[in-house]
């Protein structure tokens, strides 16, 4: 786990220079959890949680391909746009996206699942510059369904798969080299020492600015319906009131 641990520090490191001119990114280690999500705080500085139950068992690959996916999140400001989203649709939690009409959750989730498909691709890009293989690095997808705000799996690997022979590699060499004259080997581990917390106790994670779960299997009971629930529970409700005002009704029909 430390090595897993470690690998997400340092790939931060790297992209944190890379994209935001070494501005870090705020990275929370979360213990018997299995969430992972990027948002932006009160103060606007960027934040990335990882559920340590998530990484303890990825490859070098998957891993890689996590945390690009999570930062293709910040630098296409993925967590702003979500919240102009849920501001639009008047979603403030999880409840509120379960109680949206079939339209409004249709074309809502439309517009969740199409930033993950670009933060997939994006974060492909920056694998493949590493050096990782992008369809080797998603294949944990495979085992995602879909919710309201993620396509299905093997949907999403199935896109990097046929994107693979245009997708650019991002390069990193500049970025490689103006780390490696501004720190040393040993003062670089310094740096990355892991901190573990636990924040975002209050936050929903459903809806909370590109924040993000990814159940294992749906072990932690995170969403993991399809988009239509609340059409189906409208339904539902109409047959209950049907079935409690019909005999009413009737009885006094018979009556008259």
């Amino acid at each position: 786990m430390a090595n897993q641990s470690l690998e997400v520090l340092k790939l931060s490191v790297l992209f944190d220079n890379h994209f935001f001119n070494g501005v870090p990114t705020q990275v929370h280690f979360i213990q018997n959890s299995s969430l992972v999500g990027t948002w932006i705080d009160d103060q606007g500085a960027a934040n990335l949680s990882i559920g340590l139950d998530r990484i303890q068992f990825m490859s070098s690959d998957q891993l890689a391909f996590l945390i690009a996916h999570e930062y293709g999140h910040l630098v296409l400001k993925h967590p702003e746009k979500t919240l102009e989203i849920q501001q639009q649709y008047g979603i403030a939690s999880s409840f509120d996206e379960f109680m949206l009409s079939f339209d409004a959750k249709r074309d809502y989730s439309k517009l969740m699942r199409e930033m993950e498909l670009q933060a997939d691709l994006f974060g492909a890009q920056l694998v493949l510059g590493l050096g990782h293989d992008p369809v080797s690095g998603a294949s944990f997808l495979l085992a995602e369904t879909k919710s309201i705000q993620h396509p299905e799996g093997t949907l999403r690997v199935a896109k990097i798969k046929a994107g693979e022979q245009s997708l650019v590699a991002e390069d990193f060499s500049g970025t490689f080299n103006h780390l490696a004259l501004q720190l040393s080997d040993a003062e670089v581990l310094a740096a990355l020492v892991p901190s573990y917390a636990q924040p975002m106790g209050s936050v929903d994670s459903a809806v909370k600015a590109a924040v993000e779960s990814w159940p294992v299997s749906g072990a932690d009971g995170g969403y993991a319906g399809d988009t239509l629930y609340g059409f189906e529970v409208s339904v539902l409700l109409t047959i209950v009131v049907l079935a409690c005002a019909i005999p009413r009704w009737w009885r006094r029909t018979s009556v008259g």
